[in-house]
């Protein structure tokens, strides 16, 4: 892309106080309604991407604290297993016609092997 070609997009404002007050706001600073907006919005999303930049490191700090212990991991897994009752319960269905068979085809093939 050409380093002079300056990037453009159409702000739409939902609100047409806040377009009124960017109008004002550029009039008293002298600076255009699109310098302004865009050193706003440069303001947001450097905030905003600290604010990430924070999460995200916490995360990964967080994540390289956990010490697996695979061994353990399991035997809680299979405690809970046998010490709580499993909230699904199966029940018998009638089973739906089949007028192409392909239960017998899908038995016939688990026969064969």
């Amino acid at each position: 892309m050409d380093k002079n070609r300056r990037r453009s997009f159409t702000l739409r404002f939902q609100d047409e106080e806040t377009h009124e007050l960017l109008a004002l706001l550029s009039h008293r600073m002298g600076v255009s309604m699109n310098r302004l907006a865009e050193t706003m919005i440069q303001n947001e999303i450097q905030g905003a991407s600290f604010a990430l930049q924070q999460d995200l490191s916490h995360t990964v700090a967080r994540l390289a604290e956990y010490r697996a212990d695979g061994r353990a991991d399991v035997a809680r897994f299979a405690r809970a297993e046998v010490a709580y009752d499993d909230p699904l319960r199966a029940r018998m269905v009638t089973p739906r016609d089949d007028p192409h068979d392909i239960a017998a085809t899908f038995a016939s093939a688990s026969r064969e092997r």
